[in-house]
């Protein structure tokens, strides 16, 4: 993969105390709060079809400097900035996703005129092709934003990334899992975070994955 450079730490103190600490946490969540917001309105700003994955990169950017500990002072600018320049390469890169979507969408269909052990097979398949899509998608923000290659090569990892890093695929759908079962409990976080939360977490365990392939 053609190195892009990685997030670039912050040099400065961190807050001290307790109040310091709340401040930090307080910020962070207002943090993810925006990127939700401004995800949902770069969706919907391409059209949806044509906004979802430039969003996500863009969003998967403030959050990934949120994770690192310097957090952007310019988050709408930010923005739309990394919206702007990623509009035509994710959505290149994305176009294999949304056939993918349908294909997933079709099976679910399907899957539920099948009976017995037909349906059993379908619906592992089904299950496995879902959380192969899940983890693609977990590493596509991380990768484009560290990354310049051509679409073929960047597929070509992002297809294998599943495999290559079991431990982060697992560690992926686990916090996945586990912020669908929370939403489910608390059904207001939805609005607030429902994807940037995901996209936050998932995005530091590729970013921990990536940096490490980055250092061999």
């Amino acid at each position: 993969m053609t190195y892009a450079g990685a997030p670039v730490r912050t040099t400065a103190d961190e807050p001290v105390g307790w109040a310091g600490r709340v401040m930090t946490v307080l910020r962070a969540v207002a943090h993810v709060v925006a990127a939700q917001l401004l995800l949902v309105l770069g969706t919907l700003a391409g059209g949806v079809v044509l906004g979802l994955f430039p969003s996500l990169h863009a969003a998967g950017a403030l959050l990934a400097r949120v994770a690192d500990g310097a957090p952007s002072e310019h988050v709408w600018r930010d923005f739309w900035a990394a919206w702007r320049g990623a509009l035509r390469r994710l959505n290149v890169l994305g176009a294999p996703l949304w056939a993918v979507a349908v294909l997933l969408w079709l099976d679910g269909v399907a899957l539920g005129v099948l009976t017995g052990p037909v349906r059993a097979a379908a619906g592992l398949g089904l299950a496995l092709a879902g959380a192969w899509t899940v983890v693609v998608l977990a590493h596509l923000a991380p990768v484009t934003r560290r990354y310049d290659d051509s679409p073929a090569r960047t597929w070509r990892f992002l297809l294998l990334a599943p495999a290559v890093s079991p431990g982060t695929s697992v560690a992926v759908l686990a916090a996945v899992a586990v912020w669908a079962l929370t939403c489910a409990v608390v059904p207001a976080l939805l609005p607030l975070a429902g994807v940037a939360a995901p996209l936050l977490a998932t995005g530091w365990l590729v970013d921990v994955r990536l940096r490490r392939i980055d250092a061999r």
